[in-house]
């Protein structure tokens, strides 16, 4: 069954959703719906075992999105003692 283009309305309560979200961000309200829209069609296209992780995290924007923590362990010395070492 399709729907007519014609046919999709937004309750008044959507409509003051869209245009809050969009004063939130600054952008007008049809780019956020659009990106919004593309979003959930991304989501709703991949299948389960199709993506990597990373693709995954990228996805819903977790690389990155740690603040405060600690810097990267590989570059401190501490951390890297025994490391690549047999356990006897």
């Amino acid at each position: 069954m399709s729907t007519s283009p014609d046919q999709i309305t937004l309750t008044t309560e959507q409509k003051k959703w869209l245009a809050q979200i969009a004063d939130e961000l600054g952008m007008p309200w049809d780019t956020v719906l659009g990106e919004a829209l593309m979003s959930y069609r991304s989501k709703a296209d991949i299948s389960l075992g199709d993506e990597s992780f990373y693709a995954a995290a990228s996805r819903f924007g977790l690389i990155g999105c740690v603040q405060g923590g600690p810097a990267d362990l590989s570059s401190n010395p501490k951390y890297m003692e025994g490391f690549g070492k047999s356990e006897p």
